[in-house]
């Protein structure tokens, strides 16, 4: 049960990496939207761009329009040459707008299928979140489930425990027990042994007096013979006794025998035996008030010892007896028979218990070995995923420096587009200023002309009309008015400087036209390389999503196993119960046998008693056996001391008659 504690432990183990593994899942899940985020913050931004492109090129086309209208109305005055070049510049312009708005179409079609194969993957990854959610819960609900069990095993293992001390010291006492039962056992057979002897030998004892007793009737036969008179009744008792007595010692053989057979045949029950053993307690009573009513008759026997009826009565007593002691013999067997087959079950059951014990600890091995086995396999498989994830990690790092270099990128571009657009602002401005000047220039120059053909016919008609003396006032106006022809001139040369320096800046906005043109394609080659990160994006995306699909079958797999390791362990404890149920029996059948053999042991006490005092009676009946022999022999040597005066008498007779015959002869 320790080892199940520390595979759940394990298993918790396991389940906590688990969960910190969905855990780091649901942080690149969400470092993954935050880079879908910026890479959709990133296609607005080359949005924003492309229309403020759009609309810068808009302004510089109209920026266009109106410097070729400007350079129209001036190169009607000087510039005809530059207007063919001019037009050259601005159809290529245009051309190369054309294209850029082609690519910036095509552009924008490319981002608006990546945003929808986001928007696609960023729902398989919503999907794959929601997933995730439901088997954190799940696992979660597994989690507190497996506490629980090991709340139920740690209490189950000190109950094991306690009731395992417990049965430890049941079974030791069972066995101390069961050695004294069986030391008792010993010692009841070789006190069986003992009064088996002591049977053939009363037996022996039996036999001899049984011959000695014919010996005895066949001499008083004679004596009876010889003298009628005096022994007639005493003879007729003897004959009627002595066939009595051999046909009881003939009907208790064959019963001894017959209990022989039976004893090799019964197979009784335990309460049987205790009504056996009630019994016998009585009969022990019985036949105590038996001998004491014997040593009463003995002692009778002993003041008239020589009439004949008290043997007979004797050996009906003696026949008694050792019926008394072959019933004691027969019960103490039964007994002995009873503790052995005790004895067996108890052997029997205790190897069923430890049978049971060895094919749980098989169990326990196997599930250890399956407990090892997955251990190694998830220790492998996090192995994997954690250089996966190192890997990952790398990659999401450089993918972070890559995207915060393309972030500085963007800033910087975002920055020179401002003062791109800050300079072609400043440029329309100045364009605009440019304009107005030559507009005011050039109804100054017609206001002028118009002047100028004024004072000139004004000049004829003054010829004509005015005399010398107005020629020094006219002279003076012409004068003013050349002056005022020379500041026009001037004014003219002022304009033409301003209209060299709008070439110039013409020429300026044009380059950085080409500049602006170059950093589109730069930027292009950015969105391109973006596009490529997208994609790379994208595969690492599809990487993750069959990542994540293998660990929902790895995790499937783990839950399948979980399932049928906690099947194992439902088997388990059901195994562990019946076990428990089996030795709570045992314990019980070990006590009622206990209970039991106490009583046996109670009663086999007992019993010794009873045989020690029937031991005493015994050596004290052998006394007086010998005692009755002893009698037998004084009286065979009174018979003979009587047949002995008997001749004589009858040789006295003899002497007599002779002495009567030669008296009546005298006579």
């Amino acid at each position: 049960m320790l080892k199940l504690k520390g595979e759940f432990r394990t298993a918790k183990g396991l389940k906590d990496e688990a969960g910190e593994r969905d855990r780091e899942v649901s942080n690149l899940n969400s470092k993954l939207l935050s880079l879908q985020l910026d890479i959709k913050n990133l296609h607005d931004v080359c949005k924003r761009q492309g229309k403020t492109l759009q609309e810068n090129q808009l302004c510089v086309e109209e920026a266009m329009l109106k410097t070729n209208h400007n350079k129209k109305q001036a190169q009607t005055l000087v510039f005809t040459d530059n207007q063919v070049e001019f037009k050259s510049n601005k159809q290529y312009h245009l051309r190369q707008l054309q294209q850029l708005k082609k690519k910036l179409l095509t552009l924008q079609q490319e981002l608006e299928i990546r945003t929808q194969e986001l928007q696609a993957s960023y729902r398989s990854l919503l999907q794959y979140q929601s997933i995730l959610e439901k088997q954190t819960s799940d696992l979660l609900v597994l989690h507190h489930h497996c506490k629980l069990k090991e709340d139920e095993v740690i209490l189950y293992e000190e109950e094991m425990g306690s009731h395992s001390k417990n049965t430890g010291e049941k079974l030791h006492l069972a066995q101390e027990q069961l050695a004294l039962a069986g030391d008792k056992i010993v010692s009841l057979e070789r006190s069986l042994n003992l009064y088996r002897d002591k049977y053939q030998t009363s037996l022996s004892n039996i036999e001899l007096l049984e011959c000695q007793v014919k010996m005895l009737e066949e001499e008083l036969s004679g004596l009876i013979c010889q003298d009628p008179e005096n022994k007639g009744d005493h003879s007729k008792v003897r004959i009627y006794t002595s066939p009595c007595m051999i046909q009881e010692h003939q009907e208790t053989l064959k019963r001894l025998s017959e209990v022989w057979q039976k004893v090799s045949e019964q197979d009784d029950l335990i309460q049987e035996l205790r009504n056996k053993l009630a019994c016998s307690n009585s009969l022990v009573l019985e036949r105590e008030e038996a001998l004491i009513k014997l040593r009463a008759d003995f002692a009778s026997y002993t003041a008239t010892h020589r009439h004949p009826p008290t043997s007979s009565e004797d050996c009906e007593d003696i026949t008694k007896i050792l019926k008394y002691l072959q019933e004691q013999k027969d019960s103490q067997c039964l007994h002995v028979e009873e503790y052995q087959n005790l004895v067996k079950d108890l052997r029997l059951e205790l190897e069923a218990v430890s049978e049971q014990k060895k094919k749980i600890m098989k169990d326990m091995m196997k599930l250890e070995l399956d407990l090892h086995g997955l251990r190694e396999e998830t220790s492998c498989v996090i192995e994997k995923k954690d250089k996966e994830t190192v890997f990952l990690q790398y990659r999401l790092q450089d993918l972070q420096q890559q995207y915060t270099e393309s972030q500085k990128l963007s800033l910087k571009k975002d920055k020179l587009l401002q003062d791109k657009d800050e300079r072609l602002n400043e440029l329309e401005k100045k364009l605009t200023q440019v304009q107005c000047l030559f507009l005011e220039k050039e109804t100054e120059l017609e206001k002028l002309q118009s002047t100028t053909k004024e004072l000139d016919a004004n000049l004829q008609e003054v010829r004509q009309s005015t005399s010398k003396i107005d020629n020094e006032g006219l002279r003076s106006e012409i004068q003013k008015l050349k002056e005022s022809l020379e500041e026009a001139r001037e004014q003219l040369r002022v304009s033409d400087q301003n209209l060299s320096q709008c070439k110039d800046e013409a020429h300026l906005s044009a380059n950085n036209l080409e500049d602006a043109h170059r950093k589109l394609e730069n930027c292009l080659l950015q969105d391109k390389r973006k596009d490529d990160v997208i994609k790379d994006l994208q595969s690492q995306l599809q990487k993750l999503q069959k990542e994540s699909s293998e660990t929902e079958e790895e995790r499937k797999n783990n839950r399948q196993q979980l399932l049928e390791l906690s099947s194992e362990l439902n088997e388990g404890q059901r195994r562990l119960s019946s076990a428990e149920k089996e030795k709570s029996l045992l314990q019980k059948t070990l006590d009622e046998e206990e209970k039991k053999i106490d009583e046996l042991l109670h009663g086999a006490k007992v019993s010794e008693q009873k045989q020690r005092e029937l031991t005493n009676s015994l050596s004290k009946l052998q006394d007086e056996l010998a005692e009755t022999k002893r009698l037998l022999e004084e009286k065979r040597e009174q018979l003979r001391k009587s047949k002995d005066q008997e001749k004589a008498l009858e040789e006295e007779i003899e002497a007599l008659r002779q002495e009567s015959k030669k008296k009546e002869k005298m006579r």
